[in-house]
């Protein structure tokens, strides 16, 4: 009997599960749950990684998961660097801080303002964190089997 209550509160799909989360990259901390979060397995607010990786846990364990950038913000693409007039980045601005660039709907996109020089500036429009894993800590909290909601 033991066993099958274990097994019962072992998360599944569809499942809901309670839980604090910190997601961090090579940087540091990137992200923390102030309030714990909630979600039904395989519903898709996580990455697919971490929502795997909820499967056949239970309350109360810890786990860490890997995250490929596929699953985030996606890989690092060379081809959203670009050289534009450096008339359109502000004056104050230095290498390695966020612009706004202006495009030709007039919709501002941030990017990182890689280089500039008396003509040109090159800005890179990829997410910060493209290209990188990202590591998230859960702590499982409270689960609601599906046949429960």
């Amino acid at each position: 009997m033991g066993q099958a209550v274990l097994a019962e509160k072992r998360i599944g799909p569809g499942d809901r599960v309670s839980f604090r989360y910190r997601v961090l990259a090579e940087g540091g901390l990137v992200d923390a749950s102030e309030q714990p979060v909630t979600i039904r397995v395989g519903e898709g607010r996580f990455p697919p990684s971490v929502e795997k990786a909820l499967l056949g846990r239970r309350e109360g364990d810890i786990l860490s998961v890997w995250v490929p950038p596929g699953e985030h913000y996606g890989w690092y693409d060379p081809r959203k660097v670009q050289f534009i007039p450096v008339e359109k980045i502000p004056p104050q601005a230095r290498p390695g801080e966020t612009v706004f660039v202006q495009d030709e709907l007039g919709v501002l996109h941030p990017a990182r303002l890689a280089r500039r020089d008396l003509r040109v500036a090159v800005v890179d429009f990829n997410h910060p964190l493209a290209g990188k894993p990202l590591r998230f800590d859960l702590e499982i909290l409270r689960v609601e089997k599906a046949s429960e909601s």
